[in-house]
């Protein structure tokens, strides 16, 4: 006799689905995955240092060279985008590069991560954007909004794949090894309760009152796995930290 969720489960598996996600699909799409998996070594140059540690995007373009970096931090912060970071709006005169990439969602499943950015300095950290992926919401257009993730002036949403096509230069996709797919369907569904819910850049992880962007995942992973995605378990959970976490892996990677 089966109950709960197990019998949840076995009653669906006659139709091969769950919580309306197709079973097969999505253990194949684990098993594409864990074949494609791209050592995260492979990146570290993508990224400058300050000694040991990643900082910010390096430039795409060969002529620009690493010294371009070297100035004072006033230098570096007179570049950086106060609306996108902080919700705050300063303005300025300069214009905003585009940049592009064309990351394949063919192969996401329910739970999986997107992280972007491009090149420069983003108070951040080394990547900009991140935001965890609702196979639920996805019928195949880059104008369906399955990205959840948490924006200045929004709060909580969800975001269309068109809008990280269009807005940055190199974006990855991330998966929690060992994790099953009840989990994540949990991990999804436990976010998305906080839909609407506001932005605050500045606060703590452990505020469950506001958002970021990477406290997406980091907290809908934590709060229902019990698995800490934050590399170095700081103030903050920047995206570099779930890229540098040892619970997560790279399969996708696009640079525009």
């Amino acid at each position: 006799m089966y109950h709960g969720d197990d019998a949840y489960m076995w009653e669906e598996n006659r139709t091969k689905k769950y919580k309306g996600i197709d079973i097969i699909e999505f253990y194949q799409k684990e098993a594409i995955k864990r074949k494609n998996t791209i050592p995260k070594k492979t990146f570290y140059n993508r990224f400058l240092k300050i000694g040991d540690h990643i900082m910010i995007s390096k430039p795409y373009e060969e002529k620009f060279e690493e010294k371009r970096y070297k100035i004072s931090l006033y230098e570096l912060l007179k570049n950086v985008y106060y609306e996108e970071a902080f919700g705050i709006n300063i303005s300025s005169k300069r214009k905003k590069e585009v940049y592009r990439n064309n990351i394949s969602f063919e192969n996401f499943t329910i739970g999986d991560i997107v992280l972007a950015t491009s090149p420069g300095f983003h108070i951040q950290g080394a990547i900009r954007h991140a935001a965890i992926f609702d196979s639920r919401r996805y019928h195949g257009s880059v104008d369906d909004e399955c990205l959840l993730t948490a924006e200045p002036n929004k709060g909580v949403i969800y975001e269309s794949i068109r809008f990280y096509h269009e807005n940055f230069g190199e974006a990855w996709g991330l998966y929690v090894p060992n994790t099953t797919l009840q989990q994540r369907i949990a991990v999804v569904d436990e976010i998305a309760k906080h839909i609407g819910e506001r932005y605050y850049w500045s606060a703590h992880k452990s505020n469950s009152k506001v958002w970021y962007c990477s406290l997406i995942p980091w907290r809908g992973y934590y709060k229902i796995t019990g698995i800490d995605i934050d590399y170095n378990d700081g103030y903050w959970v920047l995206p570099i930290d779930i890229f540098m976490s040892e619970y997560t892996e790279v399969f996708e990677y696009s640079r525009g």
